[in-house]
């Protein structure tokens, strides 16, 4: 009797231990055949975010790159990529099954994130984790928005009757490099305000932020003084 029971018990193991996911380097994953419907394991560093909408992005490891594109967390399936929260330098681990898209394109396809551990991006602000600061006339970061406040203040018409003030614009600098969105953010003279308006909506190209290789939308804001003089 006991050792049916211990045939049963190393059957049920057996049993377990295969149903368990096994774990493949990015190399391996990536030389697994399109007919494979295994799901498998995969860990590694998020080394590109390729897109937050579609939730795609490169996947890390010694071994080489992998494509993830689409990822739930099985906990919590309705959360977003946003709510997700991955960012570059995250280490993750996914599992899926192995898609060659197209013919052409290895990736796994709707992958489970299994676990998560924040990497160094996580501490930094938004600006902090730019790859380049946009530029203005050749200057960066801090310069460049003095820059465009002395091109601004150049070409400020002064008004006829000598009103003085501060004005204060916001703008955008899209992922092209124009000047958009402009907007009023404090003055209390009206015509103050649109001149300001008019010269910094008819601003030159800025050369755009960039965030993990690609042109991004950045906003800012500058303020012009009127003295009457």
């Amino acid at each position: 009797m006991k050792k049916v029971l211990a045939i049963i018990l190393a059957a049920v193991i057996g049993l377990s231990l295969s149903a368990q996911p096994k774990r493949l380097t990015v190399k391996e994953f990536l030389k697994v055949s399109s007919g494979d419907t295994t799901s498998y394991l995969v860990s590694g560093v998020v080394s590109k975010i390729r897109s937050s909408s579609s939730g795609s992005f490169y996947l890390t490891d010694r071994t080489g790159t992998m494509l993830v594109y689409g990822i739930m967390d099985p906990s919590e399936p309705r959360a977003s990529f946003k709510q997700l929260d991955i960012m570059k330098g995250d280490t993750l681990t996914v599992q899926g099954r192995f898609l060659l898209y197209a013919g052409q394109t290895k990736e796994m396809k709707d992958a489970l994130l299994l676990s998560k551990a924040d990497g160094p991006e996580h501490g930094k602000t938004f600006l902090e984790r730019l790859d380049k600061m946009p530029s203005f006339q050749g200057k960066k970061g801090y310069d460049a928005e003095k820059a465009f406040e002395q091109w601004v203040q150049s070409r400020v018409k002064k008004p006829a009757d000598g009103s003085t003030g501060k004005v204060a614009v916001g703008y955008a600098i899209g992922k092209n490099g124009k000047v958009q969105e402009v907007q009023v953010l404090s003055g209390n003279n009206p015509a103050l305000c649109d001149e300001v308006v008019r010269v910094v909506k008819s601003a030159p190209k800025w050369k755009p932020a960039v965030y993990d290789g690609k042109p991004v939308r950045l906003t800012s804001q500058v303020q012009i003084v009127f003295t009457g003089e």
